[in-house]
């Protein structure tokens, strides 16, 4: 890559769940980058953050775009706006994680596990020439490469989100109210979930249904069927998701087993109590119960277990799927991805 210029790189949300990860991933390239700037809130003004063994300023003051060569925006889809703005005034190439222009006309590669975001030449030609890349939630990211491998025509899920989906204020909020509870001290506000959300679960918080099945549709076409309802779960990190699958065509078992046993990306853990580790802690429970979303956490794969046949289906049509990733690493890993599509990286 010695012929490659060294590249000069903005991170917007840089203190975020999602900025954070994509910075680690960025540092465990191989790119040649000359520059990173990471930009939060002034909430965040005189941190810093570790980029290749250097430590680097969060900076609130905007640098000037003009003369970048990429911007990664993390930032809430409040503030995503703006900087996309910025961006295209100063011809920087973008690549939008908020999903704020989801609904938009805005160029959105599939996942990198599907066929098409490596073998449509089309595709790949336009990714290197525009100036804004959006990406998929990592729900949409996690239920894509399942129904892409098996024509699904239709797809009813509940998404189980932990506090990490409402970001860092969320994790702080379940871990305070964690502790108060042990201690019978005083319970602190309610988070970003609106309520309290320690030993308890909160239906319809997490995730954006109405942008994932946008998304999918999208990915897709509108002759997929989507429904999906969300469920905060007291949980840290991780997501989990319960699919019920109707296929174009009729499957045996064996074939739907083998063939998202094919896909990059994809770990099928049928065995044990749990899964976790493929350690059976239960030898007299025959059908496993994993994987967890514990099982999930620093994990790149999509963990799927529990496949069982939809009785309420003609045979071979319905299938159950359970689903353990991790949303914020499945995004940066597209992230990164695109923009090295984008740029031109090997």
């Amino acid at each position: 890559m010695s012929d490659i210029q060294p590249k000069r790189l903005v991170v917007f949300g840089a203190t975020g769940n999602l900025g954070q990860q994509l910075i680690e991933k960025l540092a465990e390239s191989n790119w040649p980058i000359f520059e990173l700037i990471g930009v939060a809130s002034s909430d965040s003004a005189g941190s810093e953050f570790e980029f290749r063994g250097e430590m680097l300023d969060v900076t609130s003051e905007w640098p000037t775009l003009k003369g970048r060569d990429f911007v990664f925006i993390c930032t809430p889809r409040s503030e995503a706006l703006e900087v996309v703005r910025e961006a295209l005034r100063a011809e920087v190439p973008c690549i939008d994680c908020s999903g704020a222009l989801a609904d938009q006309d805005v160029r959105m590669p599939a996942p990198i596990s599907m066929s098409q975001s490596t073998t449509d030449g089309d595709a790949e030609a336009a990714i290197k020439t525009a100036p804004l890349l959006g990406v998929p939630a990592g729900t949409t990211l996690a239920w894509a490469t399942v129904l892409e491998a098996l024509s699904v025509s239709r797809v009813v899920g509940t998404v189980l989100c932990s506090s990490s989906a409402l970001g860092q204020k969320g994790v702080a909020a379940l871990s305070g109210e964690s502790i108060a509870l042990f201690n019978q001290s005083d319970v602190p506000e309610a988070g970003p979930a609106g309520q309290f959300v320690a030993f308890d679960v909160v239906p319809g918080g997490g995730i954006d249904s109405d942008r994932v099945r946008g998304e999918l549709q999208r990915l897709f076409g509108s002759g997929l069927s989507v429904d999906l309802a969300s469920v905060q779960v007291p949980t840290f990190v991780g997501e989990g998701s319960s699919l019920s699958l109707t296929l174009s065509a009729p499957l045996a078992r064996e074939a739907v087993e083998a063939r998202l046993a094919a896909i990059d990306g994809v770990t099928l853990m049928q065995d044990g109590f749990g899964s976790r580790g493929l350690a059976s802690v239960d030898e007299a429970v025959e059908a496993p119960i994993g994987p967890t979303l514990r099982d999930a956490i620093g994990v790149d794969e999509i963990l799927i277990g529990r496949i069982e046949a939809d009785a309420s289906q003609p045979v071979g049509e319905g299938w159950r799927l359970w689903l353990a990733y991790d949303p914020i690493r499945l995004t940066s890993e597209q992230v990164l991805n695109l923009a090295r599509r984008r740029l031109g990286l090997p």
